[in-house]
Formats: structure tokens, C-alpha cells, sequence
């Protein structure tokens, strides 16, 4: 059974630059139509849409002009399809012919995104990585050039022509990575970052959260933005959403079949799952955040969060979203050759905000986690529209200090509401 695609409202309302709550606003008053999923959620077929649109004279977006054919000729848009597990292994054989597939692997009691070639090897049932995806785009350790000193000569280095796929990826790692292309795309391009990206596919997986995820407060969990193809784990086979024309090129190339009433079912499940949070939630809408921020600056949270503070930097390195990089010259013995090179940095660190004449304009600890929170839920915030945190929970998960950035939210919180 062929299925006609389905849109959330979230797409919608990108579509039509309104907030979600207008498009729910307009399904409850019967002015576009939609059904909803065991889990609550609105979901508008596309041809609903399109009238909704028509009956306003509002554009029909480019993506949806062009709608593909069954073998009769009737129309109708592809969005879903059943992956077998028994297939993957089939799957991962044709990604590899053009391109480096990496996926999560266990690596003791954690795990990693590594390179696989045995799809039995593949955990698709973490919770998450130790370090975040990131590291494809923007390496811990990083070669921009060469250079020659006697010579005058400089050699730019440039990326590796060659596609990556990155299986497994959860949602809000995927917003995670979103918000660094805003990040390396707005004002000057970074070249380096973006030429990586262009080289990637990315499918996501429906998550597995444990007691230090907290995606749902911060509104992430959204398994389709920036996919390729999306699998939801129904058990022995995957839900696949196809999200762009590279997944849909990509899941042409094995057996798949048709979806069912219970495989969608089934799937609405998988994604609600990843809702079931463990661990403590911020207790405030996330976008009140940026104007709490405003209102906390003498807290006494801030003397107790710089106490326990060991300056280490780990929850800037965890950090799917944090960018912050050095560059450093590195010269041979022989003073004539050298690269250079960029390494990810932390504002945790001393060192960071110190200027040549060895002042720091950000020396006590608790200043430099107020940096970091506000960095999260008001500087970017305000420009980009969302936290710049994601709500994964590895800056939890790895703290040695046992900070927690969700309790601080809510004694800020507190604080304001005293």
C-alpha cells in the first residue's frame, strides 16, 4: 500500500512563517484538516495542505510541485518505507560503495561513531555518544595550511573530497549540527566546515534516553529537520522517513516494502518512547530562559556552581553545539616549514579570556559558567531563535564536578520567582 505523505505542523509552520500554536490554532478551528497519531500529534497530508494553501493564494512550496507517479500514473508524494533488518547489512554494502559509513559502536561501557563495515556491529539502541558528531565537521585537530617561510609560500589545505554517511544519528544531535551551520554559515562562510557538510548524508534513528536527557524541554526531538532518511525502530524492520531527493536515491537502491497501518502505528510509538524522559526537565518554557538570564546576575547559584567547578573545559569539549576553537603556528626545527592549525577550545578554561598583558576579563569560575549558560539560553539564543543546547545531556553525563546545567536552569528559576 502506497501512502500519501505526511507533514507535521512544525514543517508548516516554517512553510507559512507562523509558531506552531497558529497551525494548531488552525486545525482545531476545521480550517485545514489533519488526523492525529497515538501520541497526540497533528500530522496534514500534503494535498490538504496544498488546498489549505490554494484557498489562501498562498505559493506552494517547490518540494511539492513536483510529486512522484505510481506505475498507473496517479499521483502521489513518496515519504515512507519498511527497511527489514535483515537488509541493512545489504544497505550499508551500498552506502560503501561511494562513501565512509560511521554509526554508533559500543566501546565499554560507552559509545562512539565510528567507521563500520559489519551492520551486526552497529548499536542502534544507545543513549548516546561520549563526543557528539560534530567532530566530522569540526575536528578536535584541524589543518588549515602549510607554509614556507624561505619561500613565501603558503598552501591552503583543503578537506578530503570524499562523502560520508552518518547512520544512527539521533535528533538532537541533528539539531545540533543545525545550529553549528548556522553558526559557520552566518557572516563569513567558513569554508573548510561547509564543504564538509555538502559532503555528507545523514540518517537519523528514533533515541533511546536514559536519566540525563532532557531534548524534551528544550523542544529538539524533531525526527525529521535536516535528514536524509530517518529510520524508527518497529522491531524487526525500520520505518524509514525519506526526507530529501539524496535519501530517496539512497533507499531506492535496496529492498524495501510498503508501510502498514500497524508499522505506522508502531512507529509513532518508537518516537513517542524517545519523549519518556528519565532524568529532571527544565521546569520553565525555554523561552522564558533569555529573560531570567536577564534577572539572575547576583544569584547566589552562581557562587555554588563556581565553587564545585574544576575548570577542566569537558562540558565545552562534550558539547554538540559549542564551536569555540584556537589557532596555533607550529614551526619546524629548521624555522622554515610550518602548519597551522586549529584545536577545539573551552571558556571553562583560565587561559581563555586572558589578554597579552596576562589580565582575564573572565577570571573567576563562576563567571565563566555564567558565560556558559548564557551562551546556551540568551546570547545565541536571542540571535538564532532557539537554545543553543540541545538537551542531550553529555555535559551532565561527563561533568567530574556533578554540574548540572538542568538544576541550574531551575534554581535560576527559583531564584527570579522569590
Amino acid at each position: 500500500m502506497i501512502r500519501e505523505r505526511l507533514i507535521t505542523t512544525t514543517e508548516i509552520a516554517k512553510y507559512c512563517n507562523v509558531t506552531t500554536e497558529t497551525v494548531a490554532n488552525w486545525i482545531k478551528s476545521g480550517k485545514l484538516n489533519a488526523s492525529a497519531t497515538p501520541g497526540r500529534r497533528y500530522r496534514v497530508k500534503v494535498s490538504d495542505f496544498i488546498n489549505f494553501l490554494n484557498s489562501l493564494g498562498m505559493p506552494i512550496p517547490e518540494e511539492f510541485k513536483e510529486p512522484y507517479k505510481k506505475e498507473s500514473g496517479e499521483i502521489y508524494p513518496m515519504q515512507e518505507r519498511i527497511l527489514a533488518k535483515r537488509n541493512l547489512q545489504s544497505f550499508i554494502d551500498k552506502l560503501k560503495g561511494k562513501a565512509r559509513v560511521y554509526a554508533p559502536i559500543a566501546k565499554g561501557k560507552n559509545f562512539v561513531f565510528d567507521e563500520v563495515y559489519d551492520a551486526k556491529k552497529i548499536r542502534f539502541d544507545y543513549f548516546s555518544t561520549i563526543i557528539p558528531p560534530k567532530k566530522f565537521f569540526l575536528p578536535s585537530r584541524d589543518m588549515l595550511l602549510r607554509f614556507n617561510v624561505d619561500k613565501f609560500k603558503v598552501e591552503e589545505v583543503f578537506p578530503l573530497n570524499e562523502e560520508i554517511v552518518l547512520l544512527g544519528i539521533h535528533p538532537c544531535d541533528m539539531q545540533g549540527i543545525l545550529r553549528l551551520d548556522y553558526a559557520f554559515a552566518k557572516g563569513n562562510p567558513e569554508s573548510i566546515y561547509l564543504t564538509r557538510r555538502e559532503k555528507s548524508t545523514i540518517i537519523g534513528v528514533t533515541c533511546n534516553p536514559d536519566e540525563y536527557c532532557f531534548c524534551k524541554s528544550i523542544g529538539t526531538n524533531d525526527s525529521e529537520s535536516g535528514f536524509d532518511l530517518f529510520f524508527a525502530d518497529i522491531g524487526q524492520s525500520f520505518l524509514v522517513k525519506v526526507l530529501s531527493d539524496k535519501g530517496k536515491k539512497l533507499i531506492s537502491q535496496v529492498e524495501t516494502s510498503d508501510v502498514t497501518d500497524i508499522d505506522e502505528e508502531e512507529a509513532e510509538k518508537a518516537i513517542v518512547r524517545c519523549n519518556d524522559l528519565k532524568g529532571e526537565q527544565i521546569e520553565t518554557a525555554v523561552e522564558n530562559l533569555p529573560l531570567l538570564c536577564r534577572n539572575c546576575e547576583n544569584l547566589p547559584i552562581w557562587d555554588e556552581v563556581g565553587k564545585k567547578c574544576l575548570s577542566c573545559g569537558t562540558c565545552n569539549l562534550v558539547c554538540p553545539t559549542c564551536y569555540c576553537f584556537d589557532v596555533r603556528d607550529d614551526v619546524e626545527l629548521s624555522f622554515k616549514e610550518g602548519v597551522r592549525e586549529r584545536f577545539w577550545d573551552s571558556c571553562q578554561l583560565e587561559e581563555f579570556a586572558q589578554v597579552a598583558t596576562g589580565e582575564s576579563f573572565r577570571e573567576d569560575r563562576k563567571n565563566r559558567q555564567k558565560h556558559r549558560f548564557y551562551r546556551k539560553y540568551r546570547y545565541l539564543m536571542s540571535d538564532y531563535g532557539s537554545p543553543f543546547c540541545v538537551g542531550c545531556g553529555r555535559c551532565n553525563r561527563q561533568c567530574v564536578a556533578k554540574i548540572n546545567i538542568v538544576e541550574m536552569a531551575n534554581e535560576l528559576t527559583k531564584g527570579i520567582m522569590v
